[in-house]
């Protein structure tokens, strides 16, 4: 700033000087040593102008320097301190994301694991459904934990002999008024392999396959309830009728859907069930046991009553008994002490008389 003032001050000498020169010229030859002297002054006062110009310009040049100097150095510290935060950034980031991306695979492993045990679920249940005897297995022992949710150990029996010829897989017992239980057979039954057809048949939408296939179900469903009812229906030791029991929904549903249900029960006296609807049948059962129970408390109550009215009644005469008993001895007691005081008196007469 101070040397633009000083060729400033500088140019308006100039001028100055220029003007002063140009009026000259008017004046006489007597005024040369006048313009030599200005002209003098005028070269001293560039000289001192330019050597102030020099040196603020070198001042200018250090500060200037000076500057770049001071701007690099922060300029080096902005780029290492930017260049620490960058890596501390990235290297906190990438730890972050690496963990994020260990534990995700973790959770990979695990569900892939947990997948790999399902198949082998899977197909260990496969191969269970796959033979008829492994079916039944299955379908016995998801009856008797529906029978045990539902039942206390001594409403049901496992592996009932009917007849000779016939063991039923369960029974529940049923109170009948002669005090003996009559058992309501229930036994499981499978047929998987032929439901799968019909499941299968029907997804792909073979009409002629699936209409022969749903015939060979329906006959062995009726066959089996036909088994059932010819076995295990023994009146008067069972009930009139019998439970088959299907542990699978999908099969259940299909016995429904192709109208089996009513015509197994009224042809063939058994009732078709599946794990929902067998569970709800049991909770009626369930329910009947526990008003029956209620009912025979109730009539055990009442012949306790009956029995403590009689007692009562005798323990009533017996009292009245009593009480008459008291009343004569109080009699016998008051005529003891009339007569006990005329005794006195007659023995008092008798000491009194001089002989």
């Amino acid at each position: 700033m101070e040397w633009i003032l000083i060729l400033t001050a500088l140019a308006v000498l100039v001028i100055l000087c220029a003007v002063i020169l140009l009026r000259q010229k008017r004046e006489t030859n007597d005024d040369a040593a006048l313009r030599t002297e200005l002209i003098n002054q005028f070269q001293l006062l560039s000289g001192m102008v330019l050597d102030t110009v020099d040196k603020a310009s070198a001042a200018n040049g250090r500060n200037i320097g000076l500057l770049r100097q001071t701007v690099e150095e922060k300029l080096a510290e902005i780029r290492i301190s930017v260049d620490q935060k960058l890596d501390t950034t990235l290297r906190s980031g990438l730890t972050t994301s690496f963990a994020r991306v260990s534990e995700q695979l973790q959770q990979v492993y695990k569900s892939m694991g947990e997948v790999r045990a399902l198949t082998n679920g899977v197909g260990d249940l496969k191969q269970i459904l796959s033979g008829v005897k492994t079916r039944g297995i299955w379908g016995e022992v998801q009856l008797y934990r529906l029978l045990s949710d539902f039942l206390s150990p001594g409403q049901f029996i496992e592996n009932v002999r009917i007849a000779n010829d016939s063991t039923v897989e369960f029974a529940v017992c049923m109170p009948s008024d002669e005090g003996e239980n009559i058992l309501l057979p229930i036994d499981s039954k499978f047929p998987m392999d032929r439901y799968a057809r019909v499941a299968a048949l029907a997804e792909a939408g073979d009409g002629q396959a699936l209409a022969a296939a749903q015939k060979e179900f329906v006959q062995a469903i009726v066959a089996e309830a036909k088994k059932i009812s010819s076995k295990y229906i023994r009146p008067p030791k069972t009930t009139d009728f019998a439970v088959m029991f299907l542990p699978s929904e999908g099969l259940y549903a299909e016995v429904i859907r192709l109208g089996l249900v009513d015509r197994l029960q009224s042809k063939y006296r058994v009732m078709v069930t599946g794990p929902s609807t067998l569970g709800a049948f049991l909770t009626s059962l369930q329910a009947g046991f526990r008003t029956l129970s209620i009912r025979e408390h109730s009539a055990a109550i009442e012949r306790m009553l009956a029995e403590i009215r009689s007692e009562f009644d005798v323990f009533a005469d017996t009292l009245r008994k009593t009480q008459n008993s008291l009343a004569a001895a109080q009699n016998h007691l008051d005529a003891v002490q009339k007569r006990s005081a005329r005794i006195k008196t007659k023995l008092s007469d008798a000491a009194g008389t001089e002989l």
